[in-house]
């Protein structure tokens, strides 16, 4: 499936749409709303991952500044323009509510949850670990965005001073968000392994971003030792099924 029809499918599910941005497919009439609507936007290829081709833009007097994955922001003076610059026309994109997201150390972050099936075949919570933008970056995919990671408790301390009882909390209602989106995705494919990408904004709201069902890179958990051994023992367990 898609990316806009991941999206389509879990707004449908009332327990999912407060925690979905605002997503469209990635034409220039709906791009043109979007930078108007929002302070800024995200255009995400269709299909694909590891942040190959994510695009930040936003809207500034006439022109339109914008960041390809890292750098130095360039500009458009129109949607057409940022269009032609993107390629857009030649692949399906999307166009998607950037989030103000919370901070460590001035970077933004996101988190990726792992939902894995056990040797009898359930979905079963395994862990979460916080992605750190590298420098310039605007996607926090760690090895094309030269970022980094850290455990999830140190992320929502730095980031937004949350700590004991409130950070549980937090990671509670991700893992509950995690597991609604399984079973509902459950219902149109089989797969074993699940990495959904969530971030929390400055306000420590929870969103979906992503989900990532067939490539959910386990060696960003290289450093959460019990975390990354239970990873490698469940997935040598499902290769050794095939």
């Amino acid at each position: 499936m898609s990316k806009i029809n991941f999206h389509r499918t879990f707004k449908k599910v009332s327990q999912l749409r407060a925690y979905l941005p605002d997503t469209a497919r990635g034409r220039e009439p709906q791009i043109a709303w979007y930078l108007e609507r929002y302070p800024a936007i995200f255009i995400k290829p269709n299909g694909g991952g590891r942040g190959i081709g994510v695009t930040k833009a936003w809207k500034k007097g006439a022109l339109i500044y914008y960041v390809k994955e890292k750098g130095t922001p360039r500009t458009a003076n129109s949607v057409r323009s940022l269009s032609k610059q993107l390629g857009l026309k030649k692949n399906p994109h999307i166009v998607q509510q950037a989030i103000h997201l919370a901070k460590v150390d001035g970077r933004p972050f996101d988190i990726r949850l792992m939902m894995m099936r056990d040797q009898l075949k359930r979905w079963k919570y395994i862990g979460m670990i916080a992605k750190v933008a590298g420098n310039q970056s605007v996607i926090t995919n760690v090895a094309r965005g030269k970022g980094y990671v850290m455990s999830i408790d140190h992320a929502l301390q730095k980031s937004l001073g949350l700590t004991g009882a409130r950070a549980s909390e937090k990671k509670n209602e991700m893992i509950r968000l995690a597991k609604v989106c399984t079973r509902i995705y459950s219902k149109s494919r089989y797969d074993w392994q699940i990495g959904y990408d969530l971030a929390i904004d400055k306000d420590g709201k929870v969103w979906f971003i992503e989900i990532n069902p067939t490539v959910p890179a386990h060696g960003l958990f290289r450093n959460e030792t019990s975390t990354y051994r239970r990873i490698k023992q469940i997935a040598a367990f499902h290769k050794r099924q095939k």
